[in-house]
């Protein structure tokens, strides 16, 4: 219904400015509502997870089973806020690493790749999400790391 109101506003406005040569006042408050109805809510963090990673992939400990790609203990998030969409990761600068979902010990499945300091990855892209989640592939790091973890929400 707003839809509709809005479409019937801005034909009405048009022809009035081009009549006039001038701009009314009329579309003037339209677009300043406009402009409010699009205001982005503030984000709001909250730590869910923290661990510790290792500056390579650890060995596997089942040979020739696949997955084992982590360097990190699993993170579990915990208690997620409700309406989390992302997770924000805090790491060292110049560090870099991939993200992998661990629900088994030999069965991890990427989730997230290229990850750095401050990079929000969306939950909505990722359809295999599990709140047990492990850092792999580290680039740029020459002594174990801290990587804390946030809920965007």
């Amino acid at each position: 219904m707003k839809k509709k109101t809005k479409l019937l506003i801005t034909s009405l406005a048009v022809p009035f400015v081009l009549s006039t040569g001038e701009v009314s006042t009329f579309a003037q408050t339209f677009t300043s509502e406009q402009e409010v109805n699009i205001a982005q809510q503030e984000e709001r963090l909250k730590l869910v997870g923290t661990v510790i990673s290792s500056p390579a992939n650890r060995p596997p400990s089942y040979e020739g089973m696949p997955g084992q790609l982590q360097s990190s203990d699993t993170i579990v998030l915990d208690s997620p806020p409700k309406g989390i969409y992302a997770l924000k990761w805090v790491a060292p600068e110049g560090v870099t690493f991939d993200v992998y979902r661990g629900l088994t010990p030999f069965m991890d499945v990427p989730l997230f790749h290229n990850v750095t300091n401050g990079v929000k990855t969306d939950l909505a892209s990722s359809p295999a999400f599990s709140p047990a989640l492990k850092i792999a592939n580290p680039e740029g790091a020459t002594e174990d790391f801290e990587v804390k973890v946030y809920a965007v929400y």
